[in-house]
């Protein structure tokens, strides 16, 4: 069953942003200000993407969870986050770096180079977001500022000179993971371990199961013990981690998509459109009639 939250590629998001004369690339680095608007629309992403808040505040959400970016805040998103951006100050701005696996991996061969693998912070059971000290954003802004300024030159040497910017850059915000969220499993506490492979298996099955009940099953654990373990790790019930997802999908296709609501109460498992208007009704405050004819959001995509 198809997920409809919308996904783009990297030519979709920077071409508005280059000129006629640029051709769209596998990469780009830039440095994002106001006037410029960040997503206020769920949506992921075909490629990864790595930032550094160089001033104001914005609020993200990422796969559910809720950041409040400030100056130094690291952002790093794979492919598979759903993100959308809550408010942003007039005033936000950040170091930007979008890359493809393609375009990173094309010269990455040999025994002592580096796999998208080695950076598991990419993964969903890893923080969007670290708030980082003034010398650790210095670092990575400084990187992202050198593949920025190789991007302008002439050299016939660019794209590899840039794939190796990437590459040091990536293993300092791996250093930083392994400094602030320690990779190794056996030194994570047991609910942080079920947290982390409730939240993988929810993106993965989210349409199709909606009982907590099912995924303590995929689990092989009760479902007492995963309600326990999230509700004291996350602060919300399993349920209500599955319930949000579910209305996201539901209110994406009611804006985005020209399906009637028979056909995405079918699309999203429900029996009928009666129960699915009642479920949304609950979790969303409205009927979804009364959601769509509110009007789509504008997309702006720039991360």
């Amino acid at each position: 069953m198809k997920k409809l939250i919308p996904e783009y590629s990297l030519a979709e998001v920077i071409n508005p942003l280059l000129s006629g004369h640029e051709k769209a690339m596998e990469y780009f680095s830039a440095s994002f200000s106001a006037p410029m608007k960040l997503s206020t629309f769920p949506h992921r992403a075909t490629y990864f993407g790595v930032a550094v808040c160089t001033n104001g505040s914005a609020e993200l959400t990422a796969n559910l969870e809720q950041y409040t970016l400030c100056t130094n805040a690291l952002i790093v998103m794979g492919p598979e986050v759903i993100r959308s951006w809550k408010a942003q100050s007039f005033d936000y701005a950040e170091e930007i770096l979008f890359f493809t696996a393609a375009f990173f991996l094309e010269t990455q061969t040999g025994g002592n180079m580096n796999s998208l693998e080695d950076f598991s912070f990419f993964d969903a059971k890893y923080p969007t977001v670290l708030h980082l000290n003034s010398k650790e954003a210095a670092l990575i802004r400084h990187l992202l500022r050198d593949i920025k300024n190789t991007n302008h030159s002439k050299s016939s040497r660019q794209e590899k000179i840039v794939r190796n910017y990437i590459s040091i850059a990536l293993n300092q915000v791996a250093d930083l993971y392994d400094q602030y969220y320690p990779e190794n499993q056996h030194l994570l506490k047991a609910p942080d371990k079920t947290v982390q492979q409730f939240k993988k298996l929810l993106l993965e099955n989210y349409l199709q199961f909606r009982g907590v009940n099912a995924y303590a099953g995929l689990m092989n654990i009760s479902s007492k013990h995963l309600s326990q373990s999230i509700k004291e790790s996350t602060g919300k019930t399993a349920g209500q981690w599955i319930h949000e997802l579910l209305i996201l999908e539901a209110k994406v296709r009611l804006r985005q998509s020209s399906e009637n609501i028979n056909q995405i109460a079918e699309a999203l498992n429900f029996s009928d459109a009666s129960v699915f208007g009642k479920y949304f009704r609950r979790y969303a405050g409205c009927s979804p009639a009364l959601y769509r004819k509110q009007g789509s959001a504008h997309l702006k995509i720039k991360q």
